[in-house]
């Protein structure tokens, strides 16, 4: 693998990975606009407020991946021995536990209970970040060559 290839593979990569950041947000707001109208047009005592929605909904290991991230720009991890090979034998650890996990919670019978739109979203997921990349690589590719 040549170093276009892999700069087009990293550029790929945190490319996806920064707008997860951003879709996360997103979904925050949303979420928690949706949980102030549904708390106003009831008459309840027990309002959660922003802050406690915000902490229910939020990813919180988007913060760690951020902190991490400035971390290792700011060269926190230079002097620590052997830290690329830790952090690339945790990814791969915690990445296939997180698979499994998903894979071992889902069951075909709650597929084929839950009707269509949950594979037709998982379609529509999975053809976005196909033509996404596609058409990211094409551009890559065009550019540099």
């Amino acid at each position: 693998m040549n170093n276009v290839d892999l700069n087009l593979a990293i550029t790929v990569k945190l490319t996806r990975t920064t707008m997860l950041i951003v879709l996360a947000i997103i979904f925050t707001i949303i979420t928690v606009r949706n949980e102030s109208k549904v708390n106003n047009s009831h008459e309840s005592n027990k309002k959660p407020s922003i802050g406690q929605t915000v902490i229910k909904v939020f990813p919180w290991f988007i913060l760690t991946f951020l902190l991490m991230a400035i971390l290792n720009t700011l060269g926190a991890f230079q002097n620590i021995n052997d830290a690329a090979g830790f952090f690339k034998n945790g990814y791969k650890f915690l990445i296939t536990t997180a698979l499994a996990g998903v894979g071992f919670k889902i069951q075909l019978k709650d597929l084929l209970t839950k009707g269509i739109k949950p594979i037709i979203l998982g379609g529509c997921t999975w053809l976005a970040v196909a033509t996404s990349s596609l058409l990211f690589v094409n551009l890559f590719a065009s550019y540099v060559g």
